[in-house]
């Protein structure tokens, strides 16, 4: 199942794009800044089967093949930078794999794409975006609401994937300067 809205992108993009990945082991989600730090799109591929297995290969190669088209949507003068958050250490060991399975897919699949991406970490993109490195779910929603409005924000997964996108933005800024 693939959720976007990419399809819906009204001007032309120059420039840059920032990319936001947040993972789980059921879904990817996606969101999309430009320089201004407008939202431009959000994204999701997601498997309702039961078992990680099939759940991994449904909605991974969903990403796969939607990543390299989306390559094709923007023309040659975007250049996409794109960050997915690291996996966490879960108490489940087998939910620790899977999630870091997804991101690496996540990543893997930006580098073959073309996109510069980097893992980072959840205590880094909270504390940097947030100025906590142990914000909460509410805190990251209600500031990714009050940055781009709650109608964009249907589910946690896009707040968090925002969030890493912003922080990506203004890494790179910080690193030209």
């Amino acid at each position: 199942m693939i959720i976007s809205n990419m399809d819906n992108i009204e001007t032309p993009i120059y420039g840059n794009l920032y990319m936001g990945i947040d993972c789980s082991s059921k879904a990817i989600h996606s969101v999309w800044i430009d320089e201004q730090e407008r939202l431009i799109a959000q994204c999701k591929w997601g498997s309702k089967k039961k078992n990680f297995e099939e759940r991994f290969l449904d909605f991974g190669l969903d990403f796969w093949e939607s990543l390299s088209k989306i390559k094709v949507i923007l023309n040659e003068k975007v250049t996409v930078q794109a960050a997915v958050e690291a996996a966490i250490y879960i108490q489940n060991p087998k939910a620790t794999i899977a999630i870091a399975s997804v991101s690496g897919l996540a990543r893997f699949t930006c580098f073959v794409n073309g996109f510069d991406c980097e893992f980072i970490d959840n205590t880094k993109w909270k504390r940097d975006i947030l100025g906590k490195g142990n914000a909460s779910k509410v805190e990251i929603k209600e500031f990714a609401i009050d940055k781009w409005g709650d109608e964009k924000f249907p589910e946690q997964d896009f707040a968090d994937a925002a969030c890493i996108a912003l922080c990506k933005k203004r890494r790179n800024e910080n690193d030209r300067t």
